[in-house]
């Protein structure tokens, strides 16, 4: 039974986070659009759902390379070495999730040179400029998104205990 709820709540969860990346991949043309599949699976595997959160990962990749245009299966496989190695950092501390949103961030968009469909074909500076941008915008949101489900929880535990 508890099973099937958080099966639930990772659904919800996830045609919430694909309606924002989809709205966002669609309307902006622009060289960096943030990824809240990066930023959510993150979140995902930090709180410890690593099993849901690899499934999520390939699952997502695939939605992604459907809206982009990408090489099918390509960002399914950047999520999946990313959460892979996500997997084994217990973060407790936001601060320490701001700079591994932003590192993990970083190297998903760097990773973005090898994509098979549009080869490696930028400048170095531009790329860095580019990274740095996406990777601060991903971190913000990793820290911002959790500082709410603390409040969130925090909230719900005072609540439980009776306090006011």
């Amino acid at each position: 039974m508890n099973k099937k709820l958080t099966m639930v709540k990772v659904v919800e969860q996830l045609l919430i986070v694909s309606s924002l990346q989809m709205l966002l991949t669609i309307y902006i043309k622009s060289a960096v659009v943030p990824s809240f599949f990066l930023v959510w699976l993150l979140i995902l595997v930090w709180d410890g759902n690593i099993e849901i959160g690899l499934v999520m990962a390939f699952l997502t990749g695939l939605i992604y390379d459907l809206v982009s245009h990408g090489t099918p299966g390509s960002t399914s496989i950047r999520f999946l070495v990313l959460v892979y190695a996500g997997s084994f950092l217990r973060v407790e501390r936001l601060s320490y999730m701001f700079v591994l949103g932003f590192i993990f961030s970083a190297l998903f968009f760097v990773s973005f040179l090898f994509e098979p469909a549009k080869g490696f074909s930028w400048e170095v500076w531009p790329m860095v400029k580019y990274s740095v941008i996406f990777a601060l915008i991903n971190g913000m949101m990793v820290y911002l998104i959790e500082l709410v489900i603390r409040r969130q929880r925090w909230k719900w535990k005072k609540d439980y205990l009776g306090m006011s």
